[in-house]
């Protein structure tokens, strides 16, 4: 059986780490970018079937991020972490087709 691949997106390395460690728990394939740069390198060799991503990134957001993965990779879905979170951006994100909209800190169980 193939393992579900996801791409973590994320500048701040600990973000990713905590998830990484919570998903290759799971039995998840995990890679980790922490630019829309290196993402969009990651996603062109990789192929995600699904990419996790910090909305504030150093040289984009994630909502500039989805159309360029998706350029690549078609039908990427995309879940969007946030720390500044306010309705009018989480209605934004999912009519510009984000799977999920989230805020941080995520809590993920043990």
């Amino acid at each position: 059986m193939a393992r579900n691949r996801i791409l973590i997106v994320d500048d701040e390395a600990g973000i990713r780490f905590g998830i990484r460690d919570f998903l290759e728990s799971h039995g998840y394939e995990v890679d980790e970018a922490p630019s829309c740069q290196a993402a969009e390198q990651s996603i062109r060799h990789a192929r995600p079937d699904v990419a996790i991503g910090d909305y504030a990134l150093p040289d984009g957001n994630a909502l500039d991020l989805m159309p360029r993965l998706r350029a690549i990779e078609a039908g990427i879905p995309l879940i969007i972490l946030t720390g500044n979170a306010s309705i009018n951006l989480a209605v934004r994100a999912i009519k510009e087709g984000a799977e999920h909209f989230l805020t941080n800190p995520v809590e993920l169980p043990a």
